[in-house]
């Protein structure tokens, strides 16, 4: 039996089968990647088992009809969810997604719970926008505009129930344009938090994702205004579930993003609907516990101390300032930087943090954990926080 053939290999995880055929295989890796870099020295054990569980989980719970009209919403929202026809949609057919299920490394079905690091997905098509380069960087979203399906929407929408350290949002709060846009009355501290989640867009597919105004979002991505409004709608929804099934497992979800593909089905106006696609797992979400972050903030943390983040920063500025799009060659061949090791107490709790993660999802809503030796989570929050 043979292997898929692999596609594209990526900085976290490879996509493997026929170029344009359904069904594709995302091959999780142990692989990790901060501030846009690609693959680290790294590796992280366990990790590409982890998420593609977790991937699983998640499409499995958010697919179901059952589990939306089961949801117990915020009492503080429950006026303004049942008014959203998404919400309406979501109970009777459940969410739209592109995972197809576990399986082996030769494309065979695997059961729930397993060893696997391969997700069977429906195929979506990726469309790059051409990079312009002169005075200044510029990118092509003309093919965005012919009202495209089964096509990955080029944007992240990101989603914040508060601002935990090290949030980005403190970065944009000194236009007062764009925290109205945010539905925000004035500049968010350290430490606040949101009564329902901020809505953000960032640009997916450039060579630097960057955040952009939701005019300019619904713009490049050739949305009509009633498909952007059902995507706001859609991404407001499940991030409210999302922090619900980890406050279950006494967990806190502060901010997390979202990918989309456009649905090839379309309401009575022909506006398109909204597939989730990629995945969704620690990655993707900013998660606390006990006042300690599980999530990628912990390594972005390690290696802002780093000479190398001072040169990634000065790399990216240089590039825009050309008008250029690769940035890290002018860190690796201008200014001779390349990102250090973790050292080994950090490398062994992140890799636990991963594992930890889903076994406490599994265990709590399919009755058993996926990693018999995972460290419970009290005993990893001790370790990344260190001799007191």
């Amino acid at each position: 039996m043979n292997r898929p053939e692999l596609i594209f290999e990526g900085s976290v995880k490879n996509i493997r089968g026929v170029k344009g055929t359904s069904p594709y295989f995302f091959e999780y890796s142990d692989r990790f990647s901060v501030f846009d870099w690609g693959a680290m020295p790294d590796q992280l054990e366990g990790k590409g088992i982890a998420l593609a569980n977790m991937a699983q989980f998640f499409f499995d719970y958010l697919g179901s009809s059952k589990n939306w009209k089961a949801w117990d919403v915020p009492s503080n929202l429950v006026q303004k969810v049942s008014k959203m026809k998404a919400y309406n949609e979501l109970c009777e057919n459940g969410l739209e997604h592109h995972a197809l299920g576990l399986v082996n490394k030769f494309g065979v079905k695997e059961e729930v719970n397993s060893l696997a690091n391969h997700l069977m997905v429906k195929a979506v098509n990726v469309i790059h926008p051409e990079a312009i380069e002169g005075d200044t960087l510029d990118y092509n979203y003309e093919p965005y505009q012919e009202k495209l399906v089964d096509t990955l929407v080029p944007l992240e929408v990101i989603f914040r129930f508060g601002v935990p350290s090290g949030s980005s949002l403190l970065k944009r709060t000194s236009s007062a344009e764009y925290l109205e846009e945010l539905g925000l009355s004035a500049a968010p501290a350290v430490g606040d938090t949101f009564e329902s989640p901020v809505i953000e867009f960032s640009t997916k597919l450039e060579n630097t994702d960057k955040y952009i105004s939701c005019q300019k979002a619904k713009k490049i991505s050739g949305m009509t205004e009633n498909e952007f409004v059902r995507l706001k709608n859609l991404v407001f929804l499940l991030s409210l579930r999302l922090k619900g099934i980890f406050e279950g497992c006494e967990v806190e979800l502060w901010d997390g993003k979202f990918e989309f593909a456009f649905s090839a089905n379309t309401d009575q106006n022909g506006d398109r609907f909204f597939t989730l696609v990629d995945s969704i797992g620690p990655d993707e979400l900013r998660l606390i516990y006990k006042d300690v972050q599980l999530s990628k903030e912990t390594l972005r943390k390690y290696y802002r101390d780093s000479p190398w983040y001072e040169a990634v920063e000065k790399s990216k500025a240089l590039a825009e300032g050309r008008g250029k799009s690769d940035w890290k060659k002018v860190c690796i061949e201008e200014l001779k930087m390349h990102p250090p090791e973790l050292e080994t107490q950090l490398k062994n709790a992140v890799t636990q943090m991963y594992l930890a993660l889903t076994n406490i999802l599994y265990e709590k809503y399919l009755g058993e954990a996926v990693f018999r030796d995972a460290w419970a989570l009290d005993k990893l929050v001790s370790v990344i926080k260190g001799p007191k």
